[in-house]
């Protein structure tokens, strides 16, 4: 199956622009660096990223960060991004809003991929902004932003969608060692964030997690510390999600998870459909 996207800039290796640097945009960004790509990933600074030990964005604050043999590297200015990217010293991260990206490199990415997992925004019309658009999860549809979708809801994850609109969210949380939305600890209020746990602490229900602002956060059950989100003291959002808890004896806290591993198999079977990729370049 071919779908027709736009022009395609013949690059080697191409570049893709990755929106988002939690979990799931970072294993799309693993997956594509490994099948031969330059990939830059750009934060989203609305949404803290909670599964930190699965994603690239500490890179960010320590200047590298590690998934899975992969290696990602911090572009602290806009002007080296660009060469940074292309010597594949790994999955570049940078804080530049994707706007400031595009009319600053406005032929850079061949492919753009929204993986900032926003559910309820209305995602808008990323098509011009490289040769294909790909988004990631509720809120796309085919030919209105995107030229093609990948789908995220449990069950259908990597599912690739030609036409129409991804799934609706169900607003609920996939059980986890039959665990669902209670794993989760939620900011009851806005404030200054301040963790008292690192990641991969195994808790008891009722453990001390950290402090929003002087209200204690306390682990809602027994598990391990699978996320959390960095010490915020310029304060984060009512309702953002700030640690999960996962309650099997052996849970993985750092690696690429098998949803996103799914979600970013699905991706490459998307670019394989959408372009004519071996012909764009010779993967390694």
């Amino acid at each position: 199956m071919l779908i027709q996207a736009r022009p395609f800039h013949d690059t080697s290796p191409p570049v893709a622009l990755v929106l988002g640097t939690g979990d799931i945009a970072s294993a799309i960004g693993r997956r594509l660096f490994t099948e031969g790509w330059c990939v830059v990933q750009l934060r989203d600074s609305a949404v803290p990223v909670l599964r930190r030990g699965m994603a690239f964005d500490d890179a960010l604050e320590c200047g590298v960060a590690e998934l899975d043999g992969v290696w990602a590297v911090r572009s602290s200015a806009p002007e080296s991004l660009p060469a940074l990217a292309c010597t594949r010293e790994g999955v570049v991260v940078a804080n530049l809003d994707v706007a400031v990206f595009a009319a600053t490199y406005p032929s850079l990415a061949n492919v753009l991929i929204d993986a900032r997992m926003r559910k309820y925004a209305t995602a808008p019309d990323l098509r011009p902004l490289a040769a294909c658009a790909i988004g990631i999860g509720p809120g796309f549809t085919v030919d209105e932003n995107v030229d093609v979708a990948i789908e995220t809801l449990p069950g259908k994850e990597g599912g690739l969608v030609t036409h129409g609109q991804t799934a609706i969210p169900t607003g609920r949380a996939a059980p986890l060692g039959g665990a669902g939305e209670e794993r989760f600890v939620y900011a009851p209020g806005a404030g200054p964030f301040l963790p008292r746990v690192t990641l991969g602490t195994w808790m008891e229900a009722g453990d001390l997690i950290g402090f929003l602002g002087e209200f204690p956060l306390l682990a809602p059950i027994a598990g391990r510390l699978r996320g959390i989100v960095r010490e915020a003291p310029g304060g984060v959002a009512r309702g953002s999600k700030l640690a999960e808890i996962d309650p099997r004896a052996n849970a993985p806290w750092n690696g690429v998870p098998p949803r996103a591993r799914r979600i970013a198999d699905g991706v490459w079977t998307a670019l394989d459909a959408v372009l004519p990729v071996s012909a764009s370049f010779t993967r390694v």
